[in-house]
């Protein structure tokens, strides 16, 4: 298995594990309010995810060198892997494990719209809209798509602090 497929599979695990953590402690039913902060687990675990897989990638290289696209597309590819797992573990999760949070997200949404003062014809176009992009395979889809946003995004931030030129190459010139 390469690398970043490993590391793929363990950025993959690692969301499924909380994403069942989060429907266990209730923060995907009746306290979905209140677990809208366990994002950051997620981003946290992304960041040591891609930690890990390019420092590997740097230490299998014969000079020990990892370039800034280099590093960028470590971090794609987990990113890529790790997403498309998830498309089918997210479908699973919504259509088998969790099959009402949707409803959950429309109950929360509605106290919202009612607080708001809008109608029912409001609320009802509203949630009908809601229930066609959140549905099991646009939001497993979409979930791909913002997981790749997101893992460019830590992708280039990590590779700008791992980078490292191949041995005995020249320094780069200062500017001063």
């Amino acid at each position: 298995m390469n690398t970043t497929l490993f590391y793929g599979v363990v950025l993959a695990f690692v969301n499924i594990v909380l994403a069942l953590v989060e429907f266990f402690q209730c923060f995907q039913t009746d306290r979905l309010a209140q677990g809208r902060w366990l994002w950051i687990l997620n981003v946290a675990a992304a960041v040591v995810v891609f930690w890990l897989a390019m420092r590997a990638v740097r230490e299998e290289a014969a000079d020990k060198s990892l370039s800034f696209g280099k590093g960028v597309l470590t971090g794609f590819l987990v990113s890529l892997y790790s997403g498309l797992i998830g498309v089918v573990y997210s479908f699973i999760h919504l259509e088998f494990i969790n099959p009402n949070y949707l409803d959950y997200i429309i109950d929360a949404a509605r106290q919202k719209w009612v607080e708001a003062g809008l109608d029912d014809a409001k609320m009802a176009a509203a949630e009908k809209f809601m229930r066609f992009f959140m549905s099991p395979p646009i939001m497993s889809i979409s979930g791909l798509i913002m997981g790749l946003i997101s893992g460019v995004i830590i992708a280039l931030i990590m590779a700008a602090m791992l980078k490292r030129p191949p041995a005995g190459a020249p320094a780069p010139a200062s500017s001063t």
